[in-house]
């Protein structure tokens, strides 16, 4: 009983196989038409087509992805993801002082999504050049900070050079404002502070930044937070706010929440899509359009398929009439012409993904398309490599299209032998 149920299962299973050699065989047969044929140039455009919808899907995908990550980056390397300050209804540059609360911070930090907290500092203030006066805010780093999320945006010198028992006279300023006052690294300036009595700095440029944003390029200088403590004589334990960063800006919501329970009644709290909500809003509109792009393109290669493989029934069917004449079955051809569409599109998915990584790869490295900075904030189109929607558009759009195939191969159970062997 064992054996003949082994058997069984032997002879089921060369069934199959022998059933599989067949249809690869003719399969292969009908997939390399005569040169010049109608359906060899159906197959071409049809790999054309499908190579041509990957290729753009995944260049927007990195493009987009680029973009944003771009201006998220700079708008966070200026503040936090979440601003804590003195509750005050005066729209100032300048911030009323705040004592630092360790506790509060450890609190803050036992939060997963937050990944570090910094206390910063706001000060208007002036800058005056043998030529010129500027208005400018001066904003104060604490030594802690981490300069990487900064120093990104430095294109000539160093970031500032903190002291332990004093403030440092180095200060950064961004390009445009150096253009505009003649300014250049090491040279010396005088800051004055208006207030009562007026106060004045000579102060020494360390580094000189651009961001591309003219809302931060414009006014902003950075310098050390104890040089506006000691203009403002605040204690160490005082400063005009803190600077939260998170480890998930999708998660900025709940951790809002969960820091505004922690803080001090006399707190505002500020989430950096609010402060900056029409370049988010914008961002977000960039999104949708990019999904209806995105769609249309699944759309035009599914229609692509469909189209070319009718064609290609269509210009076989002499070919089915036969088979079906030796006592093919309609499954055992719709698997030939199925085979043949699911290697058009893995072609398709190959050549695109092939040019859509090199051209990537080239406009990563050798910035080939530029742009202007004033309009995007950026010097040249970015790209960002995110291989998870790669291997996610490749599946999805194989998956949808060889969905599709079964429509056409659908009429070919329609196909009857004797009106296909005459037809011509």
């Amino acid at each position: 009983m064992f054996c003949s149920k082994k058997l069984q299962t032997i002879i089921f299973v060369a069934k199959i196989d022998k059933k599989l050699q067949s249809i690869s065989f003719i399969a292969t047969k009908i997939r390399h038409p005569e040169k010049g044929s109608f359906s060899a140039l159906v197959s071409k455009i049809t790999i054309a087509g499908i190579a041509s919808g990957i290729f753009v899907m995944i260049i927007t995908f990195a493009i987009l992805v680029g973009f944003k990550k771009n201006i998220v980056d700079k708008i966070f390397s200026f503040g936090g993801h979440i601003n804590i300050k003195k509750y005050d209804l005066n729209e100032s540059y300048e911030e009323k002082p705040i004592v630092i609360n360790p506790k509060f911070i450890q609190n803050c930090l036992k939060n997963e999504n937050v990944k570090s907290i910094y206390p910063y500092s706001m000060k208007a203030a002036l800058i005056k050049t043998n030529t010129a006066v500027h208005g400018i805010v001066i904003k104060g780093l604490d030594k802690n900070y981490d300069t990487s999320l900064f120093s990104k945006n430095i294109i000539h010198g160093k970031f500032i050079n903190f002291l332990d028992t004093s403030y440092s006279k180095q200060v950064m300023i961004s390009n445009k404002l150096a253009n505009k006052l003649d300014l250049k690294i090491s040279e010396e300036i005088f800051v004055y502070f208006v207030q009562n009595p007026p106060r004045v700095r000579k102060l020494k440029i360390s580094a000189i930044f651009n961001t591309g944003m003219d809302e931060f390029d414009e006014h902003i200088l950075i310098a050390d937070i104890n040089l506006i403590r000691k203009i403002n004589q605040w204690p160490d334990t005082l400063s005009g706010g803190y600077e939260i960063f998170l480890n998930n800006m999708s998660a900025i919501d709940s951790t809002s929440k969960f820091i505004f329970n922690e803080m001090d009644y006399d707190l505002s709290l500020e989430k950096i899509s609010d402060k900056f909500s029409y370049i988010f809003d914008w961002l977000h509109l960039l999104d949708q359009n990019v999904i209806i792009f995105l769609g249309l393109i699944i759309i035009v290669a599914c229609f692509n398929m469909i189209s070319s493989l009718i064609i290609i029934i269509m210009e076989r069917t002499q070919t089915i009439g036969i088979l079906k004449a030796l006592g093919a079955s309609d499954r055992f051809i719709i698997g030939v012409f199925y085979r043949n569409g699911i290697v058009l599109i893995l072609k398709g998915l190959l050549y695109g993904n092939t040019l859509a990584i090199v051209f990537c790869a080239i406009q990563y490295y050798f910035k080939i398309i530029p742009l202007d900075p004033a309009n995007y904030y950026m010097d040249s189109v970015p790209i960002a490599w995110d291989w998870t929607f790669f291997v996610f558009t490749n599946v999805f759009l194989f998956f949808i299209t060889s969905l599709v195939l079964f429509v056409p191969t659908y009429s070919i159970s329609k196909i009857l032998p004797i009106n296909a062997i005459k037809f011509s």
